[in-house]
């Protein structure tokens, strides 16, 4: 590994530690959105295996944002868990179907969500200043 990417492989493991849930939450989603962006791009340019762990990458995100959801948070959290099901599940698809639109379809619940969840933090932050 080169210093380059020895210093932004510090940067991010120090940005990670530091953050706090809510920021977690919305490098989750910048995570998710840019893997199947690239993977998108790449099934486009007919380079399916390439774009395979981009698809992976991004159904365990999906996992991971599952998994933290609160689901005695009520309704909100019940709502977010069966996108994310589906989300996943399209994922799955993507991964063993050439051309489909599982991505896309991933993209079209995943994108709003993380523009939603850029937009409260971003409120939040704000007002606790």
């Amino acid at each position: 590994m080169d210093i380059a990417a020895a210093a932004s492989e510090r940067y991010l493991v120090d940005r990670v530690m530091t953050a706090s849930p809510a920021e977690l939450t919305a490098m989750l989603y910048d995570a998710a959105v840019g893997a199947l962006r690239s993977a998108q791009r790449l099934q486009g340019e007919q380079q399916h295996l390439a774009a395979l762990p981009r698809i992976q990458k991004a159904q365990d995100i999906v996992l991971e944002l599952r998994s933290t959801l609160n689901h005695d948070a009520g309704d909100l959290a019940s709502h977010l868990d069966a996108l994310y099901t589906w989300c996943w599940t399209r994922l799955l698809d993507a991964s063993t179907a050439r051309g489909g639109t599982g991505i896309a379809d991933a993209l079209e619940v995943l994108a709003p969500l993380q523009e939603a969840w850029r937009a409260s933090c971003c409120t939040l932050t704000a007002r606790a200043s």
